[in-house]
């Protein structure tokens, strides 16, 4: 009888589609050491086109919907930090790093998913969050995902730039972080018409859901959960974005007599949660 092949005689196309199905973390930091072959196979550009793992668990979403936008909690599996949360002081190793992933990807053209806080500095040294959006913007033009999980301190002309050199983006997860205005949302529905999803934990602007329900003709996913979601927003969004399938506004203490808005939003929303 043939000894059955071993893991290592596989060709490298078909380890490097098991490879992208492996968190960031075990593509940079275990794959490379187990042996040559898993090395080699490991440098195939589509390996690091996107920070989160592929998967076929989820028929009706991809993975990306769910790391960026579908699960309520900013440290989801998919967010595998490959530092495991150690950051540098020093500003321009968190650019060499992420400048080194897109490299490994064969340039920024083919990266898709960039979630950024493992590149930024550690607390209380220089923030580097402006120059690594403009790095991504200047480089990733077919970006599709981002999320701002972890960043604080970008300038509104970093966020800008994101959004005029990204016109492919489709995914934002904003979690908590201070970008989330009606100025920056305005841009967004202008400069990136095929968005489809939106994230937003925290404070709301009172303006927001007038901006975020008559911008965005392709918006069908929307996750506001632990955020200052109120009844009047609630009812603005459910009756306003005809696209939207998906709403989780668990967690929003300051809701009232939602329970009625979503008992009608229902009829025409196929998966909204609540409690």
């Amino acid at each position: 009888m043939d000894r059955k092949r071993p893991w290592e005689a596989l060709p490298n196309l078909a380890l490097a589609n098991i490879f992208c199905r492996t968190s960031i973390k075990d593509r940079s930091h275990n794959i490379p050491f187990v042996c040559r072959s898993w090395a080699h196979a490991a440098r195939h550009p589509p390996c690091w086109a996107s920070m989160v793992a592929e998967n076929h668990y989820f028929p009706d979403n991809s993975a990306a919907d769910y790391a960026f936008l579908l699960d309520s909690h900013s440290n989801f599996a998919s967010f595998v930090d490959p530092y495991d949360g150690r950051r540098s002081p020093h500003p321009h190793r968190g650019l060499a790093s992420l400048q080194g992933l897109i490299g490994r990807a064969g340039g920024g053209a083919a990266v898709t998913s960039i979630y950024f806080f493992p590149f930024l500095t550690s607390a209380g040294a220089t923030p580097n969050d402006g120059a690594i959006l403009f790095l991504i913007a200047k480089q990733c033009p077919n970006l599709k995902h981002i999320s701002f999980h972890g960043s604080y301190n970008a300038s509104q002309a970093a966020i800008l730039e994101i959004i005029h050199c990204c016109k492919k983006l489709e995914l934002v997860d904003f979690s908590d972080s201070p970008y989330f205005n009606a100025s920056i949302l305005e841009e967004l529905s202008i400069s990136c018409p095929n968005i489809r999803g939106i994230r937003r934990n925290g404070y709301l602007e009172p303006s927001f859901s007038h901006a975020l329900s008559t911008g965005f003709n392709c918006l069908k996913l929307v996750n506001l959960s632990n955020s200052t979601l109120v009844d009047k927003d609630l009812l603005k969004i459910v009756t306003s974005c005809k696209e939207l399938c998906y709403l989780d506004v668990t967690g929003c203490q300051r809701l009232i007599y939602y329970m009625h808005i979503i008992k009608v939003a229902s009829a025409k929303i196929a998966n909204i949660l609540y409690d």
